[in-house]
């Protein structure tokens, strides 16, 4: 932390200063935390480079068994996002056959508590038309 801005406090797994630059509270781990949108969990780790990597299970492929029918369609949703995506987002199939979309958000530097939120608020609002299209074709929620 710098010396002009001492801590005001710790928020999570974040220390942040009076200028409201957040700094790992234990540098030698990386500073993650979770969220839940849409009934699935986000998870976001700060990296050292004052970008947000997030990540997310959207959904299951369903299984043979339970849902034959909606297989084709939730392959064809997922084959859609993974062509569709942003260049910074990842969209990824699990051993599991689940659907996994990660993404990078750049916070700038210095990283501060509001371009954190900023970050976390646009990835979520621009996933949700991918758990729309999902959740139409039938995939099993995270």
């Amino acid at each position: 932390m710098s010396t002009s801005a001492p801590a005001l406090g710790r928020l999570g797994p974040f220390l942040v200063d009076a200028e409201g630059v957040l700094h790992a509270a234990e540098p030698s781990r990386p500073a993650g935390f979770g969220f839940r949108w849409r009934g699935r969990r986000v998870h976001a780790v700060l990296c050292p480079d004052a970008r947000l990597r997030l990540s997310v299970l959207a959904g299951h492929v369903p299984f043979t068994a339970e849902a034959a029918a909606l297989r084709p369609g939730v392959y064809a949703a997922y084959a859609a996002l993974r062509d569709d995506a942003p260049p910074e987002w990842r969209v990824g199939l699990s051993p599991a056959h689940g659907v996994v979309i990660e993404a990078v958000e750049a916070l700038g530097k210095p990283a501060t508590v509001s371009a954190l939120i900023a970050a976390a608020t646009r990835f979520v609002l621009r996933l949700a038309p991918c758990l729309d299209l999902l959740d139409e074709a039938g995939a099993r929620p995270a």
